[in-house]
């Protein structure tokens, strides 16, 4: 019986079966632990489907035809014909053949030969789609499974694309071979041109990139390339090293025609429990001193989690010059701070050390202003008070600053407060008492006065306020009023002419602080006193403007002196009126407006009105502000400025932000600052992304001149971006 004919709709299994009986050990897994056609059947590991299929079983030829089917696990594989010589473990596909991996890899061919237990193809043409989308095409090729592939005269694209329907990437890379190494998970090319919109564009020798299924790979990436008018064309070629699995380094040099050269090193480590990003900066630069100059910078921040839950943080940053790194855009800092702190929270307690120096690059004058605290220690912990619903909190401090503006100064200052509250029929009832008591070794100075040496201030504080909740349905929807009184008063020394107001130079009255024992910021200044703080606030509901917010409120002062030097108000007794109003509806629209009244002159010291609008996939964003002299007290004038933003989502991915900003101070309408991007988040065809962007800064200082910048920024899927940027 030379051969058998069947002819069947799906003859699952029955060429198994077949084979089984009539030849001997055949196998069809590249990977299969038995010899055994019947035990492949029963795992049911193996699928074998064909509308016809012939068996010869003199010369072990299998033909299938007809939709069919090959299925074992690893891969799978679809044709309109196969033949398999069982002698020589070789099989031929023929026509729409299809093989899909276990790992989503497609090749599709006219024409398909496998051999090797079917892990070894050839094909002519080939077609081969990776898991991510990237697309080989080939006239001829061959791929071992988890070896490599070969693409002669072949094309690559990452591009996502109907092809099928006659779409084209966006670009792509030709040559005369393509190299996928799959244990190395790199992609060669060699002699290669670049295509863009159908148009060669680079030509190189040969170009390597890794797989999509790689995170990070040490290699050259794609050079970047910037011209302006003050730099000149700037190159960069960063290299990027992998050290291992949890460190990396990074060196980008930025090479101009106009100004010198930088190189940045960037290194990154992971421990356990700690994470370190530094970054080297030094070069050889025109900088406003001279036409060349050495230059270095240094960035390094580390986070770390040490024992018994101490949270440690570095930060360093130290420059010799800083118009090189915002002329380069490395970093806009002018004065940097370096700190190094550690801080441990627990339910009831709180710990922080602080070490740092601010340096300032842009003060040329003999006296910097480069305050350097060496250390500041704070404690705090809240306990149970000593009567029922009390509350005791306990605070510490201790610091010392130097070279701050010329000063020089020691501190040691306590604080603790009792706070009770009781809910009564008639409101809540909410009482504070307490002390301060500060320590002050005052070394040096400069703020008008002489005073040097130890200086010693006790303060007691104490309270008592009121507050009750109204609540009124109208319409079934909720209105809120809560009115607000508190009581302070303040004894003990008043020395701010003694000791040096070092963390409350800049005060005024707003609906945050009005109802603070203390208002002022920090420990040195204290205004002894008594007086009372009225407040009114509103919550309401309404389906037309959605959530509501208002806040009013004064505050009189009965006791003790106006703060010298913080505020040009000339009322001794009444404060500014303060007042807020917000209002928000869902995702539509968030209007927020806050407000001072000047209560002698009742003129409209400051002003602050944002509203923010959704209209579809647009947002728009306008933002108001007007400061009066008064707000300063060394202002030259008053202060107005306005801004508006726009961002919008179009199809495709693509976004477009603009933003401007007017100086309206002295009643004249400015152009200050704008900016315009439109770029395609998602890239074309998800292979090349596309931003170009318009600034325009008019701030110029003693190196850094107005500009006007234009970039164009093209990224390559898998091959890094081309920047253009001209002033």
């Amino acid at each position: 019986m030379p051969s058998l004919n069947l002819t069947m709709y799906k003859a699952r299994y029955l060429l198994l079966l077949l084979l089984s009986t009539a030849i001997s050990t055949t196998s069809f897994s590249q990977n299969s632990d038995t010899q055994n056609s019947d035990t492949k059947l029963d795992s049911g590991e193996v699928v074998f489907e064909a509308r016809e299929i012939e068996v010869n079983q003199q010369e072990g030829i299998i033909i299938a035809e007809g939709d069919v089917l090959f299925d074992q696990g690893q891969y799978k594989l679809t044709a309109d014909k196969v033949i398999y010589n069982q002698l020589t473990d070789v099989g031929n596909a023929y026509g729409n053949v299809v093989v899909i991996t276990r790992d989503g890899v497609v090749s599709k061919a006219d024409e398909l030969q496998l051999d090797e237990s079917f892990s070894h193809i050839v094909a002519s043409p080939l077609l081969t789609e990776l898991a991510d989308g990237s697309r080989f095409t080939a006239l001829s090729g061959e791929r071992t499974e988890g070896v490599k592939a070969i693409y002669k005269n072949g094309q690559f694209s990452p591009c996502i694309c109907d092809y099928e329907a006659g779409e084209t990437p966006i670009w792509d890379l030709r040559s005369s071979q393509i190299y996928h190494d799959y244990k190395t998970n790199t992609i060669r090319h060699e002699n290669v041109r670049m295509h863009v919109l159908g148009l060669p564009i680079i030509f190189m020798p040969w170009i390597a990139h890794p797989d999509p299924s790689v995170d990070r790979r040490s290699g050259l990436f794609m050079p970047a390339f910037k011209f302006s008018e003050d730099l000149g064309t700037v190159v960069k070629t960063p290299v990027f090293v992998v050290v291992n699995e949890t460190s990396d380094v990074e060196f980008i040099p930025n090479m101009t025609t106009n100004r010198g050269n930088v190189l940045e090193t960037r290194y990154r480590k992971l421990w356990d429990k700690t994470d370190l990003d530094a970054s080297i900066y030094t070069g050889d630069v025109s900088t406003f001193e001279k036409n060349r100059e050495f230059v270095a910078a240094a960035d390094v921040k580390m986070k770390s989690e040490i024992r018994n839950n101490w949270k440690v943080n570095l930060n360093f940053k130290r420059s010799s010059q800083d118009t090189f790194l915002r002329r380069y855009d490395l970093n806009n800092d002018t004065v940097p701070k370096s700190e190094f702190s550690g801080s441990k929270t627990t339910n009831n307690s709180f710990y922080n050390v602080e070490f740092s120096e601010v340096q300032n690059l842009t003060d040329t004058s003999a006296n910097k202003n480069s305050p350097r605290i060496l250390p500041s220690i704070t404690f705090e912990q809240t306990s149970k008070g000593f009567i029922k619903d009390q509350e005791l909190t306990t605070k510490m401090h201790a610091n010392h600053i130097s070279n701050d503006l010329g000063h020089d100064i020691s501190r040691w200052n306590i604080q603790q407060t009792a706070v009770t509250s009781h809910e009564t029929d008639l409101g809540i009832i909410d009482s504070e008492i307490g002390y301060l008591g500060s320590f002050y070794q005052i070394n040096k100075r400069d703020d008008g006065f002489t005073k040097t040496g130890d200086v010693a201030r006790a303060n007691l504080h104490a309270s008592v306020g009121w507050r009750q909740y109204y609540n009124y349905v109208i319409n079934e929807k909720s209105l809120i009023i809560e009115p607000k009184i508190k009581l302070t008063f303040i004894e003990g020394d008043d020395k701010n002419n003694d000791i040096p107001n070092r963390d409350s130079a800049d005060f005024r009255i707003d609906s945050a602080n009005m109802f603070l024992t203390n208002r002022f910021q920090g420990y040195d200044y204290v205004l002894p006193g008594a007086r009372a703080d009225i407040g009114l606030s509103a919550f309401a509901n309404s389906e037309l403007l959605g959530s509501l917010h208002g806040f009013a409120g004064v505050s009189r002062r009965h006791s003790g002196d106006v703060p010298s030097g913080l505020t040009t108000g000339t009322d001794t007794d009444l404060s500014d009126y303060v007042a807020t109003i917000s209002a928000e509806k869902d995702n539509l629209y968030a209007f927020s407006w806050s407000g001072r009244l000047n209560s002698t002159s009742s003129n409209l010291d400051e002003s602050r009105t944002k509203l923010s609008t959704k209209l579809q996939d647009a947002r728009f964003t306008m933002a108001h502000t007007q400061l009066t002299q008064n707000y300063f007290t060394s202002a030259d004038s008053d202060l107005e400025e306005a801004s508006i933003s726009i961002s919008q989502r179009l199809k495709n991915g693509v976004n477009l932000r603009a933003s401007q900003n007017w100086d309206l101070s002295d009643s004249d309408v400015n152009r200050d600052k704008s900016s315009f991007i439109v770029s395609w988040s998602n890239g074309l065809q998800d292979c090349l992304t596309i931003s170009l962007r318009y600034d325009r800064d008019p701030e110029i200082d003693r190196d850094i001149k107005t500009t006007e910048t234009y970039q164009l920024l093209l990224n390559f899927k898998y091959l890094g971006g081309v920047p253009y940027d001209s002033n």
